[in-house]
């Protein structure tokens, strides 16, 4: 091969190279899914937080981990919160609570799940309202993990 060829090949590689580094506007466009309007990445709570699970960190809102609604400072619209609530009738039946308050104006639509898997429920909490959602039933057991993702 001789060295012009050469030349010319590492300079195609090196174009190709570097035109898969620039991120272009539309590239972060896919940070949510394109079919659920959902964030990628969900946040996870729950009724306890064991140590050996490390909670997701939330920046600005470029950020393309987590996508989440923010108000006029940056934080976050939406608090979201778990707890168990005992059946009066059967106190060892509990109800999996999510309890969602939103800060900001407008209206925001969640995706909250069990952990890891696929039951979820949907919840739309009001502008400077606040909403409480039931994910599921279980027997004997209090505690629960959750993950969600606000609609966008």
């Amino acid at each position: 091969m001789h060295r012009s060829q050469r030349l010319q090949q590492s300079l195609v590689v090196s174009a190709a190279i570097a035109t898969s580094l620039v991120v272009s506007p539309a590239a972060a466009q896919g940070t949510t899914d394109a079919l659920t309007g959902l964030g990628t990445r969900p946040e996870v709570g729950g009724t306890y937080r064991p140590r050996e699970v490390p909670q997701p960190k939330i920046s600005s809102s470029g950020n393309t981990e987590i996508l989440r609604h923010r108000d006029f400072s940056g934080k976050p619209c939406l608090s979201v919160g778990g707890f168990a609530r005992p059946f009066a009738t059967s106190p060892n039946l509990f109800d999996h609570v999510i309890s969602a308050e939103n800060n900001c104006p407008k209206a925001v639509q969640i995706q909250v799940c069990y952990f890891k898997t696929t039951a979820c429920a949907q919840v739309a909490v009001p502008g400077y309202g606040r909403k409480e959602a039931i994910l599921g039933t279980m027997p004997s057991q209090k505690d629960f993990r959750f993950e969600f993702r606000e609609k966008f």
